[in-house]
């Protein structure tokens, strides 16, 4: 797996249960020239969300960053509820989460009830974020929940290593994917990982897609 060189080398960040550390280490640079200073591909128009839709710096399939509830419900064209507290969220933080009632192609995972592989957070009535939390929705690299932090370095850092680190708790770490492109200089990609595998990610604009917590 290897880079298009659309991406900066990773910054890595960790944290534990308790804390949220930010730390960064410079590695080395992508594989692959520049592929220019196109954006990001948009989505093809008249193709609903399903469990095979690719994600991207500033989409997945058809769902885009910036639309509002209803661009966002009319692309995707399933169900899209209100997480708990939605409205309260808004009121108090102005930042809520939505999540695509069905996907799909997409079948929950055994004893985890309708729990969706999908968050998508809505700040000042537009879409902000997309958190990944399951399923098989891989990036356009390839990378998906599941994936080795191997798996990551290459695509997205040109397979460097990671610098050792001395923590307490479980070694739970943020990898950030950053583009060269300036066009999408305001969005990142940043995987979270158990130290060996990752186990969500999210896309989205600065600074919503580095909020460790929610909306905080």
């Amino acid at each position: 797996m290897c880079s298009a060189g659309r991406f900066a080398p990773l910054i890595f960040g960790k944290r534990t249960f308790a804390t949220a550390l930010v730390m960064a280490a410079a590695l080395s640079a992508g594989c692959g020239a520049s592929t220019g200073g196109d954006a990001s591909p948009s989505p093809t128009a008249g193709q609903g969300l399903t469990a095979n839709s690719v994600v991207r710096i500033r989409s997945i399939g058809p769902v885009v960053i910036g639309m509002t509830f209803e661009q966002l419900s009319d692309a995707a064209r399933v169900p899209i509820l209100k997480q708990e507290g939605y409205d309260q969220a808004l009121v108090e933080k102005n930042c809520a989460f939505l999540s695509p009632g069905s996907i799909p192609g997409y079948t929950p995972p055994p004893n985890t009830g309708n729990r969706s592989p999908l968050a998508f957070m809505m700040v000042d009535g537009k879409l902000a974020r997309i958190d990944i939390l399951g399923g098989d929705f891989a990036t356009e690299l390839g990378v998906k929940v599941g994936s080795s932090e191997q798996d990551v370095l290459e695509a997205y850092g040109g397979g460097s290593p990671l610098p050792p680190r001395d923590f307490v708790g479980p070694p739970f770490r943020y990898l950030t994917a950053t583009p060269r492109n300036p066009a999408d200089r305001d969005f990142r990609i940043v995987f979270e990982t158990d130290g060996a595998k990752v186990v969500k990610y999210q896309v989205g604009k600065l600074p919503e897609v580095q909020f460790k917590s929610g909306c905080n």
